[in-house]
C-alpha cells in the first residue's frame, strides 16, 4: 500500500476518524481550526463576487466532514457533496442546507459519474496537497471538466520558511504530520493552466504563518 493509500484514500474509511477530522477544523482549539475559519471567510468573499442563481448547481468535492455545508447556506446554489468515504458522507450530510442539498454520492475525484459542464462551481479544499503529482493532475483535470465556469481550490505550498516551519514543528510536537505532497505555488498555477483553468486570483490565507493558498479559477 502506497503513502497515499494509507494516509489519504484509505485514511477516513471509520466514523471514528471522520468524527476526529471535524473536530479538529470545527470545535478543537487548534491551529486547524483557525486557518478553516480564514479559509471559509475567503471563500465567502470569492463567491459573493459573483452573481448566482438558484438553479446554478455547486459541487463540494471531496466534501469530507461537510465543514463547507453551513457556509452554503448564503448562497441558492443546488448543492451535490461527495467524496471518497462514506463515514465521512454521513458526518457531513447535516452541514448542508436540506433543501437544497441534491445529493451525496460517493466517488473517487479523479474518476466520477457527473456529466461534464454540469456545474457552475466545483470546491476542492484540503486535498491536492496530500497526493501526488499524478494524482493533482487526474484530479484538476476532472474538476475542469466538472466545471462549466468556476474552481475553487486550496493546496498548502512548498516554501523555503514553511519548510523551516514544518522542521521546528517536528521537534516541538512530537505529532505533528506535515502535508504530504506541498508544491509550490507557481507549480499548482501551472498545473491548473495546462488543465483549461484560468488563475482569477491565488492568495496565502494568512501570508507566512500558514502554508495553506487559495486558487480561484475560471474555465478558459
Amino acid at each position: 500500500m502506497t503513502d497515499y493509500e494509507r494516509h489519504t484514500l484509505n485514511a477516513y474509511r471509520t466514523s471514528e476518524r471522520a468524527a476526529e477530522y471535524k473536530r479538529f477544523h470545527t470545535t478543537d482549539w487548534s491551529w486547524g481550526r483557525f486557518v478553516t475559519w480564514l479559509e471559509q471567510r475567503a471563500i465567502a468573499q470569492e463567491l459573493g463576487r459573483y452573481k448566482w442563481k438558484p438553479s446554478d448547481q455547486l459541487l463540494d468535492i471531496p466534501c469530507g466532514a461537510g465543514i463547507l455545508g453551513k457556509l452554503l447556506h448564503q448562497f441558492p446554489f443546488q448543492i451535490v457533496a461527495s467524496d471518497i468515504s462514506p463515514e465521512m458522507m454521513d458526518i457531513a450530510r447535516a452541514e448542508y442546507p436540506t433543501d437544497r442539498l441534491i445529493n451525496c454520492t460517493q466517488a473517487d475525484i479523479t474518476d466520477t459519474p457527473f456529466p461534464q459542464g454540469s456545474f457552475a462551481c466545483v470546491i476542492t479544499l484540503g486535498f491536492l496537497h496530500r497526493v501526488p503529482t499524478e494524482i493533482k493532475r487526474a484530479a484538476l483535470r476532472e474538476i475542469s471538466d466538472l466545471s462549466n465556469h468556476m474552481v475553487i481550490i486550496s493546496c498548502s505550498v512548498d516554501t523555503p520558511l514553511q519548510r523551516i516551519k514544518q522542521t521546528v514543528l517536528s521537534w516541538v510536537k512530537r505529532n505533528h504530520i506535515p502535508a504530504p505532497c506541498p508544491v509550490p505555488i507557481k507549480d499548482i498555477i501551472a498545473e491548473c493552466e495546462s488543465s483549461d483553468l484560468r488563475v482569477v486570483r491565488a492568495f496565502m490565507v494568512l501570508p507566512l504563518l500558514s502554508a495553506h493558498a487559495l486558487l480561484v479559477l475560471e474555465k478558459s
